[in-house]
């Protein structure tokens, strides 16, 4: 996988990755901001967001997790630049860079789909919908064991057990606010969705391509405007 910039046109917004949660990786964080700032760079620097990352002026909130995941998605979706210090320890941006690489792979796959000046219009379209059907998108089970986790009340230093927020943000949105799932439920999902099978044993898509297809796609372009403008530029 290449490492390049989608324009050569400076840079839009860079994102500054890495652990935060104690004084040391706050100061880190804080000295890779004033040096891009130096430097003239902008950037999103999740530290500095107090709106989902003052833990305790968001004691209360309960969508936390959500809202975290939220925003520093977004701002990873509309960076053209990542600088990120996957630490061990830091579960959250060990997620992010996971985020990187897979939106990274999609892009290109499918940019060379639609830089691909031999293909009419009408095969790009149907080589992204061939792309999903080979590669299906995925039904996802996060579960936890651990003795730890559980319904009683633990407040200030008697917590036994967190998940971090972030890893946590993300599989309630995998799992449309549901978060983990106990075993029972897993092998009873399994056992379901074991049942529904099309060609091949697994569940297709139309065969046809639609103009939902394609409003699906043309939606996906408009998400990041520099790869809209690249791909024009492209068929131009």
């Amino acid at each position: 996988m290449k490492n390049v910039k989608s324009t050569d046109k400076g840079i839009k917004s860079l994102y500054i990755g890495g652990h935060m949660l104690n004084l040391g990786s706050q100061m880190q964080r804080a000295m890779e901001r004033g040096k891009a700032e130096e430097i003239g760079v902008k950037l999103y620097n999740p530290m500095d967001n107090k709106d989902i990352n003052d833990k305790q002026a968001n004691k209360n909130d309960t969508g936390l997790a959500e809202r975290i995941v939220n925003a520093d998605t977004n701002a990873i979706l509309h960076s053209d630049v990542i600088m990120i210090e996957p630490d061990p320890s830091a579960l959250g941006t060990v997620t992010e860079l996971g985020q990187v690489y897979m939106f990274n792979m999609m892009y290109d796959i499918i940019n060379d789909i639609l830089s691909n000046d031999s293909l009419s219009d009408e095969d790009k379209v149907k080589a992204v919908k061939q792309f999903y059907e080979e590669h299906p998108r995925k039904y996802v089970m996060p579960h936890m064991q651990d003795v730890r986790r559980h319904d009683a009340p633990e407040v200030g230093d008697r917590r036994s057990w967190g998940c971090n927020a972030y890893v946590y943000g993300v599989c309630l949105d995998l799992t449309d606010g549901k978060g983990f799932f106990e075993y029972d439920e897993i092998w009873s999902k399994l056992e379901e969705m074991n049942h529904v099978k099309g060609d091949e044993g697994i569940v297709v898509l139309d065969k046809e391509v639609s103009s939902d297809v394609v409003s699906a796609v043309e939606q996906m372009l408009r998400e990041d405007e520099e790869f809209l403008s690249k791909v024009v530029d492209d068929h131009e």
